[in-house]
């Protein structure tokens, strides 16, 4: 049985992820971001609301393209990778959830001397956190909202791309469909 090329459908996952992984990554961003904290900080779900009503839909979508077009994209080659390798029957969009989520996590561990760094300047600048009305650990919260977005934009993009046929698995027979572990 012949394998199928590699490069023209890695080439596509990569562009298939890259376009729908920062989309989907916005879309679920604020209600995770509102799931993951507390349920009695109303303040911060205020400020959530009012920023996402005062910078509208549209620039909240071009700030996920600007942020999560190379996570996206380098989960789109990871996956790649793993669909050359991966035996016929193993999971193809649970680990691509699993690449999406580690790439952010992974991300936000190298941006987080960077975070400290500002957090560090706010505080100097406008005082402990207590005093200017911004929740504590807001951080943290923002972080596991974006590390489930990437795994969820990971997940969604690896169905979409199984459903067009960006795969490298090669196609079953119709005896394969029918039967399925009877020889092969």
């Amino acid at each position: 049985m012949s394998r199928r090329p590699f490069f023209v459908p890695m080439i596509g996952l990569v562009l298939l992820f890259a376009a729908l992984g920062p989309a989907i990554g916005g879309a679920v961003f604020l209600p995770l971001s509102v799931a993951f904290k507390a349920p009695t900080d109303f303040e911060a779900i205020g400020i959530l609301v009012l920023v996402s009503t005062v910078f509208g839909h549209a620039l909240g979508l071009i700030a996920a393209y600007v942020v999560g077009v190379a996570p996206a994209a380098a989960t789109g080659f990871v996956y790649a990778l793993w669909d050359a390798v991966a035996p016929e029957r193993a999971p193809r969009a649970i680990v691509a959830a699993l690449i999406g989520g580690l790439i952010i996590y992974g991300l936000l561990s190298r941006l987080n001397p960077a975070a400290a760094s500002f957090e560090m300047t706010i505080e100097t600048h406008f005082g402990p956190p207590a005093d200017w009305g911004a929740p504590g650990r807001i951080g943290l919260t923002l972080g596991h909202a974006l590390i489930a977005c990437g795994a969820i934009a990971g997940l969604v993009s690896a169905f979409v791309a199984n459903c067009v046929g960006l795969t490298m698995r090669p196609e079953l027979t119709l005896a394969e469909r029918l039967h399925p572990g009877e020889g092969g």
